[in-house]
């Protein structure tokens, strides 16, 4: 019995990690009672009640790959708090005959325990939901108190026993500043990036945090009511436990408690900039801008940046340079008209170098010996493939036996399942490219299209989604367009 065992906590707090590990405990000692084998670990420190947890979300595609047989978890709200969670892993595993068994004997469908599922469901449900509650009304107690409840001070401020204290105050005055001066979200961001602030990212410390200030960073430092002094709280809440839709709290019922801490900025500017805002955004709507003939297909080769349409250029330029200036990379631009000009060319030049008699011919003994290739790698690539699975099968034979550790086992596997996927990713390529036996048909109607669309006298998108695949700029503005019917061309030479 292949095995599938799922660990969840919700906190990777000290507590937690102990749960954790007699989960993991747990977990041996009745495995080794079954004698089952361990397919592999599904391990999430994220709350129970949502379902975007990696390694859950890991277990469902495994499971509808028929790569286990049962998921054993401690209890069921291990594995779902939502009671609608609950019945979708439920059915999932019902569709592809996939045992559920928790730990406290609440559920096991291998024996038929099965009939009481929804009402587990529904009472870890509630239970989450209660705890919401009173983690809501704690935190409403503290807001009312004047205590900053959350865990991210607003940018500009410091969190000191609950109280917000002004730590950087500098830029964010002169973020308010550029703005009445009439500076833009993007302009103020790029000024910023240019002189190397920190932005809100880097100082709260995410792991992921950009170099680049963003212009919805400008405007959500712009329209944060923190600045005057005033701790505003409760704008938003979640809908329900089990949903992450958030919704906004009218103003009358947000718990607002005036000149709680340092005010950055005067009420008087800060209202201004609100009414100002609103003035440019009435003056600013406009129709939805217009896609222009390359969006999607331009990038810029040095830094893979997609191309962006500039009115005045009548052109495009690389979208790092004209949000955040030529610190970051340079224009890459590139003409509409003379790309128009370019591609046209490069067309009228296929249609009449493409003999289809000789093309064929040559397509025909290629493909020939593509195919004979593909098979030749798609034979080795199924035998090191299997080789993998016997090793796999193999280290889970040790981990039950003790032989080796989890860590080893976790390990061998994690670099074990890289190379499998890789390998499995690299099988798929070369039997499509078996399965593409139409090559010759497909010259004769590529050759029909381009004579039907130089009809035309003029490029249109469709002949741009058609024909094009990607176009690189370089730096001197040079282009190095990627045709769809690049390797025919190829053929022809």
């Amino acid at each position: 019995m292949r095995c599938a065992v799922y660990i969840r906590v919700s906190t990777d707090k000290e507590e937690q990690k102990t749960s954790l590990e007699n989960q993991r405990s747990l977990f041996f000692q009745y495995l080794e009672d079954k004698g089952w084998d361990v397919f592999d670990f599904y391990i999430d420190v994220e709350s129970g009640t949502t379902s975007k947890r990696e390694h859950l979300q890991r277990l469902i595609q495994d499971a509808k790959e028929r790569k286990f047989d049962v998921i054993v978890a401690k209890e069921l709200s291990r594995l779902a708090r939502n009671g609608g969670l609950s019945y979708q892993i439920r059915d999932m595993a019902r569709d592809n005959r996939i045992d559920i068994v928790t730990l406290d004997n609440a559920i096991n469908t291998i024996e038929g325990k099965g009939e009481m599922f929804g009402l587990y469901a529904w009472m870890y449900e509630q239970e989450s939901q209660r705890t919401s509650t009173r983690i809501k009304a704690a935190l409403s107690s503290k807001a009312r108190k004047g205590e900053f409840k959350g865990s991210v001070p607003p940018y500009g401020y410091r969190l000191n026993s609950g109280k917000l204290e002004d730590d950087s105050p500098n830029i964010v005055k002169r973020i308010f500043r550029m703005y009445l001066e009439g500076k833009g979200f993007d302009a103020i961001a790029r000024t910023l990036t240019r002189e190397g602030c920190p932005t809100p990212a880097q100082v709260i410390g995410k792991k992921n945090a950009g170099l680049y200030w963003q212009g919805t960073s400008i405007k959500k430092i712009l329209t944060n009511p923190h600045y005057i002094g005033d701790l505003v709280q409760g704008r938003q809440t979640t809908v329900s436990v089990t949903s992450k839709v958030r919704e906004e709290i009218p103003k009358e019922k947000q718990i607002i408690t005036e000149n709680a801490h340092q005010a950055l900025i005067s009420r008087e500017d800060f209202e201004a900039i609100q009414q100002y805002m609103e003035d440019r955004k009435r003056q600013q709507a406009k129709p939805k801008a217009k896609k222009h003939l390359f969006t999607n297909y331009l990038f810029c080769a040095d830094c893979g940046k997609a191309q962006w349409y500039v009115q005045y250029r009548k052109g495009y330029v690389c979208g790092n340079y004209y949000k955040h200036g030529k610190h970051v990379c340079s224009q890459h631009s590139v003409k509409e008209k003379e790309l128009i000009g370019v591609i046209l060319a490069d067309i009228r030049k296929s249609v009449e170098s493409l003999n289809e008699k000789d093309v064929m011919v040559r397509l025909e003994v290629k493909t020939l010996q593509a195919n004979k290739q593909a098979e030749k790698q798609k034979q080795l690539l199924l035998k090191c493939i299997e080789k993998l699975k016997e090793q796999k099968t193999g280290l889970i034979r040790l981990l039950a036996s003790g032989t080796i550790t989890e860590t080893d086992y976790k390990e061998a596997t994690k670099s074990g399942n890289a190379e499998l996927y890789n390998l499995q990713d690299q099988l798929k390529g070369f039997q499509s490219l078996q399965g593409n036996n139409s090559t010759g048909e497909s010259i004769v109607r590529l050759k029909k299209e381009l004579k039907q669309f130089m009809k035309l006298g003029e490029l249109t998108p469709e002949m741009v989604h058609r024909f094009v695949n990607k176009i690189d700029v370089q730096a001197d503005g040079s282009v190095n367009i990627h045709y769809k019917f690049a390797a025919t061309a190829l053929l022809t030479a």
